[in-house]
């Protein structure tokens, strides 16, 4: 546990401003920079070249802040999670950072990011207990490694996948992580719950550029290093709170990002889609696709994550055991409402292999013909 000084709290006031800050000129320099021009293709949701250097402005506030804590802040409990975590950050952003610039093959970008995880287990540990369903919390022992390693590269790509529409990603992290920091600091997890302030607090310096006419993209960079961040402090604050902060807090959390992949990949699946291919299939494309405002989709997804954040809090009060119930339940219901927009978008002729139904092809050529 941290031993807060007078010192301390002032570090840590100032690592907070210099992440938000930080972010957020970073941000401003990038777009005018024209660095890393995103060029429209048949799967873009933008229209012209957008600049993706707005993971390097959140790494930059979030190193800012993370350098801060580290060096002033003091104290064991804070100072070494903190110069791991700064350091993982520059690698994880580093692997996007790479793909932005240079277009890694998967099995290259997946190397990088398994060389992250298996520094991370090393710096600062595999889990070591997770809830099972019926029994309770369970001692992983070696088997924790995989487990960690799985989960990390696992959330890295999940993470990537839902960086699609202007501030669904940024926002969704923002809002997520805030509310892990105050489960976390109340779970005995102080450290855990600093960090991930700090990176909620990048994360919203960036959304002004993105969220409304996306005049900034995160890139690989930017999903890279927010995946990276949340899946490693979910372990983190596990490990430290002694099982505390439950391992499943942060997948009940980000449980509308998970679900989505999850989903998404199935439903391709069943219909013998390729599931490797980049695709516009996610639930959140197609509610885009079929209408809803970027910024709607954003904001439902961040709403559903502040819902999740509830249910995770309200898990802590249940017993490991019965931990399970409550992200079983909450998938039930995005079950139901995704199942109710994949049987929408095949009658709107959305999904690959579906041809729109009638009245959806005559409301297309009222709209083409609108807009000529």
């Amino acid at each position: 546990m941290i031993e807060f000084s007078v010192e301390r709290p002032l570090a840590i006031v100032v690592a907070a401003v210099l992440a938000l800050v930080g972010s957020f000129a970073g941000a401003r320099i990038a777009m005018q920079s024209g660095a890393l021009l995103d060029d429209p293709n048949d799967r873009s949701s933008h229209d012209h070249a957008v600049s993706r250097a707005g993971g390097l402005a959140i790494l930059a506030g979030l190193a800012a802040g993370l350098f801060t804590v580290a060096a002033f802040a003091g104290g064991a409990g804070l100072s070494q999670p903190a110069w791991s975590f700064l350091l993982l950050a520059l690698l994880a952003g580093g692997v996007g950072l790479a793909d932005d610039r240079m277009g890694l093959s998967p099995a290259i970008k997946f190397a990088g990011q398994f060389f992250v995880a298996l520094l991370f287990v090393w710096l600062l540990g595999p889990l070591k207990t997770a809830p099972a369903p019926f029994v309770g919390n369970i001692d992983l022992g070696a088997f924790g490694v995989f487990i960690t390693m799985f989960w990390i590269v696992g959330f890295m790509n999940a993470f990537n996948f839902m960086d699609g529409v202007n501030g669904i990603a940024a926002g969704a992290a923002a809002t997520g992580l805030s509310l892990f920091a105050v489960v976390a600091a109340f779970a005995s997890a102080p450290a855990a719950a600093v960090i991930a302030g700090l990176v909620a607090l990048a994360a919203l310096g960036f959304l002004p550029a993105n969220v409304m006419r996306a005049r900034l993209f995160m890139g690989d960079c930017g999903s890279h290093l927010l995946g990276f961040m949340i899946a490693g402090l979910g372990v983190f604050a596990a490990n430290a709170s002694e099982g505390r902060a439950s391992a499943l807090i942060i997948p009940m959390i980000f449980l509308p990002f998970l679900f989505d992949v999850a989903f998404t990949l199935a439903h391709r699946f069943m219909r013998k889609q390729n599931v490797v291919v980049a695709h516009r299939e996610h639930i959140y494309q197609l509610l885009v696709r079929s209408g809803a405002r970027h910024s709607a989709a954003a904001l439902l997804y961040c709403g559903l994550t502040g819902f999740c954040a509830a249910g995770a809090i309200l898990m802590l009060t249940i017993a490991p055991a019965w931990a399970w119930t409550a992200p079983a339940a909450a998938s039930l219901v995005f079950l139901l409402a995704g199942l109710r927009v994949f049987k929408s978008a095949e009658r709107e002729g959305l999904l690959s292999g579906s041809a729109p139904s009638g009245c959806a092809r005559e409301r297309r050529r009222d709209e083409i013909g609108e807009r000529g």
